[in-house]
């Protein structure tokens, strides 16, 4: 049961305010309506397959009618609880941009308004706010309760805090259940929406978000209006026609959220995660230590890799390109445990290529004998890691190719391990 329905949110959240909701204008706007995007490839409206691929939930822009209201009268708050499953276990993501973060990057549409003319529209330009960092797509989808609120003083700041410190205690307790956890975001959450004077101006609670990449528009216009189906969004900002000059939409409150999708994490970057390159320096720092130092370092980064969120695809790509990585430093810079272990000598080495002996990307390579002899640019990128990064990139299209079972060859390099 999802925990939207376990602790009745929506309806707390009704409760909260005292007030029936009125349908707004929240409207999915799909790759037809995409034009002149940052990030194309991320929002072309790929399905949104479990296990093979990645999305994450990024808050693009956020649209004031009137930002004079907000910079003089009121103080505007920006929430988000996201609900998804990692590695078949439920996650919950609460979020929050205050009232300074969004004051600071308002940028006015009309500058030469006066102060006691018209309204002054607002753009907060968000595109590096990441909601829901990269995950691999699963089953669960993704939900999302998201609003905007305007608060009365910075006195509702104190309250914030108290939430966002309870959701972070009770995320940092290493064997906190995962209801409790969700207890804490929702009880504090509602005692925020509860406070007299926090009044919405934009919210909706938003399941099934994972099933075409693209953007979601969630505004305070009425669900009949008439910009219903006929906007666009251009260099990820919402227009009222398809050109990079064409209008901006400005006549009303909104916020846009990019649901983007990757397909691998491995081709995005041309350098390993932080988390691999740093594990991967104490490896290299290894083999200058005691004999199977080096080996000892790498079983701990294999099972970094394997316990990482990588749809199956990417994990066999990513630990196959480690392990011919150290393969190759062992034969080069290793002591005789080291080489031992992952290559032909002794039962332990004989063992560990049997494991392996079925894929020849993998056994080809483990089962030379001859240390190789690199360039001083190649025993940089040895040392960086970025060749195994870029074997990593090499071997994902040849499994693929080779119509390997998706984590086969992740299982067989963890077992081939087990006895090294």
């Amino acid at each position: 049961m999802p925990l939207w329905d376990i602790f009745n949110f929506s309806e707390a959240v009704k409760t909260a305010r005292g007030a029936k909701s009125v349908p707004k204008l929240v409207e999915w706007i799909d790759a037809s309506r995409i034009r002149y995007d940052p990030d194309p490839e991320l929002v072309d409206g790929k399905p949104f397959k479990p296990g093979e691929c990645y999305f994450t939930l990024r808050l693009s822009g956020l649209h004031l009618a009137d930002s004079r209201r907000f910079t003089q009268e009121l103080m505007p708050l920006f929430l988000c609880l996201a609900e998804f499953r990692s590695r078949g276990k439920p996650r919950t993501l609460p979020f929050a941009l205050g009232p300074h973060q969004i004051r600071d990057r308002l940028k006015e549409i009309q500058p030469n308004a006066s102060d006691d003319e018209k309204p002054r529209p607002g753009w907060v330009e968000l595109r590096d706010i990441e909601i829901v960092p990269l995950m691999p797509t699963s089953l669960a989808g993704l939900e999302a309760f998201i609003g905007l609120y305007a608060m009365p003083s910075n006195d509702i700041a104190f309250t914030l805090l108290n939430v966002m410190g309870s959701v972070s205690g009770a995320l940092g307790g290493t064997l906190a259940p995962a209801l409790a956890v969700a207890e804490k975001v929702y009880s504090g959450f509602n005692e925020l929406l509860g406070i007299k004077g926090v009044t919405p101006q934009v919210e909706t609670l938003h399941g099934g978000m994972l099933k075409n990449s693209g953007y979601l528009l969630v505004s305070n216009a009425p669900e009949n209006s008439k910009h219903k189906g006929k906007l666009f969004v251009v260099g990820a900002r919402l227009r009222e026609g398809e050109q990079l000059n064409s209008p901006l939409v400005t006549d009303f409150d909104y916020f846009l959220l990019a649901v983007q999708r990757r397909e691998t994490v491995i081709d995005a970057s041309g350098t390993a995660p932080d988390i691999l390159g740093a594990q991967w320096d104490e490896v290299i720092e290894a083999f200058n230590g005691s004999d199977g130092a080096a080996l000892d370092a790498f079983r701990k980064l294999q099972r970094t890799i394997y316990a990482a969120e990588l749809i199956p695809r990417d994990r066999d790509a990513v630990l196959a390109g480690y392990l011919l990585e150290f393969d190759k430093a062992a034969k080069v810079f290793g002591k005789p445990k080291e080489t031992e272990g992952l290559t032909r000598s002794g039962a332990r080495g004989s063992t560990a290529l049997s494991a392996v002996s079925k894929i020849p990307e993998i056994y080809g390579p483990l089962a030379r004998q001859q240390v190789p002899v690199l360039s001083d640019e190649e025993t940089q990128k040895l040392r960086s890691g970025a060749s195994a990064w870029a074997r990593a990139a090499e071997l994902r299209v040849a499994f693929a190719r080779g119509n390997k079972p998706v984590g086969s060859v992740a299982n067989a390099i963890m077992r081939s391990q087990m006895d090294v």
